[in-house]
């Protein structure tokens, strides 16, 4: 299928993604807004507001601060699970989960030129995802998260099949800190998600570029294994 050029613009974006940085209220130590620009100061290429039990009147306040600032700082903003309101404030995707709405309902809501990310947690679910359309998959949790306590970690055996598998972009999220980034990289992570080691550092900007830092050696495309495809 050929892409609208809107549509091929955010996919390019979404593919040059190395950090990408998920706020939520229950975990701020400042205000949100502050937190935002101080995330984005310091490198975050894409930020996503997740909220999962905040009013939605509340919800969407915040986000139209968020695609404001964004917008400002030409930073990818995706909104997790509330489709609706993602299309309201025009953020440039969604992220679902497992038990949130389908990738064709949420396409239907948003439209097809906005970005679509499903959570898999396994590899029949980033089939799954890869076939319904998603633009790209989160890959975890690899490491334990009090953010997803529910959720057993993964490990990297799963980053290696997707590696191995799946073509489009994948993020690794799930517990990743100062101490073990260098292990994600190492097995072919080249792209990650992060909330706590950052949005609750005292020092938000610093903490962000720490891991932009140690990111940014490690240019794309990464080899993928059986698929030539930069993931």
């Amino acid at each position: 299928m050929k892409l609208n050029p809107g549509k091929h613009s955010y996919l390019k974006k979404i593919s040059d993604v190395q950090l990408y940085v998920i706020i939520s209220s229950a975990l701020v130590r400042q205000d949100m807004a502050h937190t935002l620009r101080e995330v984005i100061e310091g490198g975050a290429d894409a930020v996503q507001l997740r909220e999962k039990t905040m009013p939605d009147n509340e919800f969407l306040a915040i986000a139209k601060d968020f695609r404001k600032i964004t917008e400002q700082t030409n930073t990818l903003f995706i909104v997790n699970d509330r489709a609706e309101i993602a299309a309201q404030v025009n953020a440039d995707g969604l992220h679902i989960g497992q038990t949130d709405m389908t990738i064709n309902s949420a396409r239907k809501i948003i439209g097809n030129d906005k970005i679509i990310g499903c959570s898999t947690h396994n590899l029949l679910q980033a089939r799954l995802a890869e076939q319904e359309g998603a633009d790209y998959i989160s890959v975890g949790p690899v490491f334990y998260t009090s953010t997803k306590s529910h959720e057993p970690p993964v490990g990297i055996h799963y980053l290696h099949q997707v590696r191995q598998e799946i073509s489009i972009p994948f993020v690794v999220i799930g517990g990743i800190t100062a101490k073990n980034i260098s292990e994600i990289i190492h097995a072919g992570g080249n792209r990650i998600a992060i909330c706590s080691a950052i949005i609750c550092d005292e020092d938000i900007k610093q903490a962000t570029r720490f891991f932009k830092k140690f990111l940014t050696p490690y240019n794309f495309p990464l080899k993928t294994g059986g698929k030539n495809f930069p993931n």
